[in-house]
C-alpha cells in the first residue's frame, strides 16, 4: 500500500504538536518533487563519500537504532505501554514540575475537547439506498471504480480524499428526498469525487480533469457544477463531518502517540486497506464509521499479535480492545458484532466481489 504523502486540509489532527509553516523555498522543493521523476537526492552521496572509520560508526549507530525501536514497539504492545508526556517532553522524572503539569494539562484537556468531537459531529451513513433504485453491487462497483480514479491521482490524493469521496456519495443518497436510479450514480460518483479532492487536497484534481480524463467527456462541466450545487444543498454544506478514517487515525494516536515504527505504519495500512474492504459491502454501513474503524483495528491487532506467537497474546489483545472501548465509548457488544462481520467480509470478499480488482491493484 502506498504511503500518503500528502496533507489534507479538512483531516482532523489527534496529536498536540504545534503545525510550522513551510517556506517558499520548501514548497518550491516539494513542487519539484511531485512533478520531476529525475528528481534525485544527493544526500546519499554524503555516506556514500564516507571514510571507512565513519561507515563502521554509522553502522553501529543505525544498529543501535534498530535495536531501540523493536524495544519501544515491545514496551508498546506488551502490554499497551502508552507514551506518555515526561518522556515526550525529556522534563525528568519530577511530576512537581511546572512545564510537565503544563504539558500533561495541555494534552489532557485538547484530547477531552478532541474526542468529544469526534463524537458530537458522528453521522451514520446507513441505510442510504433504502429508497434508491441502486442496488448494493452497483454502489460497490462505484466504489471500487473511486479508488481506481484516486490510485491514478496518487501523487496529489490520499486516502482521506477516497474516505470523504465516498461517505459525502452516501450521506446524499441518504438525505436526499429525490430518488436516484444507476443512470445517476456515474455522475453523482464523480461530482463527490469533485468535492472531496477540493476539500482535502492541496493539489485537488481541476474540473477538466473530471470532464476530460475522469469522466471522458460524458459529463459537462455545467454538469458537474449542477450535481455539486445539489449534493452542498441536500447536505446542508454538511461536509467535512469525521469520515471512518478520522476516527481510526484517532484510535491509533490514542494507542501509539506520534511513532514511525514500520512495524506500527504497516498495522496503520492493514487497518485502513481492512476500512476501504468495508465500505464497498452495503451491509456494513448498518454500523457507524466509529464502530467500522474500531474493529478495522482490532483486527489488524490480532493478527499481528498472532503472527508473533507471543505466549501472552489473549492477554495483550484484550489490552487492546479494553482501550478502544475506552477511546471510542462505544458498547463491547456492538464492537464484537462489527468484529465478526468485519471477519467474514475478509474471508469471502474476493468471492462476493470476483470483478472488484482496484482495491488489490492500488494498494
Amino acid at each position: 500500500m502506498k504511503q500518503n504523502k500528502n496533507w489534507s486540509r479538512s483531516r482532523r489532527s489527534s496529536s498536540t504538536k504545534p503545525k510550522t509553516k513551510k517556506t517558499n523555498q520548501g514548497k518550491k522543493r516539494k513542487n519539484n518533487s511531485n512533478y520531476s521523476s529525475r528528481n534525485t537526492s544527493t544526500e546519499s552521496h554524503d555516506v556514500d563519500g564516507c571514510q571507512p572509520d565513519e561507515g563502521k560508526i554509522l553502522k553501529i549507530i543505525r544498529g543501535l537504532e534498530a535495536e531501540e525501536e523493536f524495544q519501544v514497539l515491545c514496551l508498546k504492545l506488551n502490554p499497551l505501554n502508552l507514551e506518555n508526556v515526561e518522556q515526550e517532553f525529556g522534563i525528568g522524572q519530577d511530576p512537581d514540575h511546572p512545564e510537565f503539569k503544563k504539558c500533561f494539562q495541555y494534552n489532557k484537556y485538547y484530547q477531552q475537547e478532541f474526542q468529544q468531537s469526534l463524537i458530537d459531529e458522528n453521522v451514520f451513513l446507513g441505510n442510504s439506498l433504502s429508497h434508491q433504485k441502486i442496488s448494493d453491487f452497483q454502489r460497490a462497483r462505484m466504489v471500487d471504480w473511486i479508488i481506481s480514479v484516486f490510485g491514478k491521482y496518487s501523487k496529489t490524493t490520499s486516502d482521506a480524499t477516497f474516505f470523504r469521496a465516498v461517505s459525502i456519495m452516501d450521506f446524499f443518497f441518504q438525505q436526499s428526498i429525490k430518488q436516484y436510479s444507476y443512470n445517476d450514480l456515474h455522475l453523482i460518483g464523480i461530482t463527490s469525487m469533485f468535492i472531496a479532492t477540493k476539500l482535502e487536497d492541496i493539489y485537488f484534481i481541476q474540473l477538466r480533469q473530471f470532464v476530460t480524463k475522469i469522466s471522458r467527456n460524458k459529463f459537462s462541466t455545467s454538469d458537474i457544477k449542477e450535481m455539486e450545487k445539489t449534493i452542498l444543498e441536500t447536505l446542508n454544506f454538511k461536509i467535512t463531518f469525521p469520515t471512518s478514517l478520522d476516527y481510526l487515525q484517532n484510535i491509533f494516536y490514542q494507542c501509539f502517540n506520534l511513532n514511525d515504527n514500520p512495524t506500527l505504519t504497516n498495522i496503520l495500512k492493514t487497518s485502513i486497506y481492512i476500512l476501504k474492504m468495508c465500505l464497498h459491502d452495503y451491509s456494513m454501513t448498518s454500523f457507524n464509521s466509529y464502530t467500522l474503524a474500531c474493529s478495522a483495528f482490532l483486527y489488524s491487532i490480532k493478527d499481528f499479535v498472532s503472527k508473533m506467537n507471543l505466549f501472552n497474546a489473549e492477554f495483550i489483545i484484550n489490552q487492546f480492545f479494553n482501550k478502544v472501548m475506552e477511546i471510542s465509548q462505544i458498547d463491547q457488544i456492538q464492537i464484537e458484532l462489527c468484529l465478526n462481520k468485519t471477519e467474514d467480509l475478509i474471508c469471502s470478499f474476493k468471492i462476493k466481489y470476483p470483478q472488484l480488482y482496484n482495491l488489490q491493484e492500488f494498494l
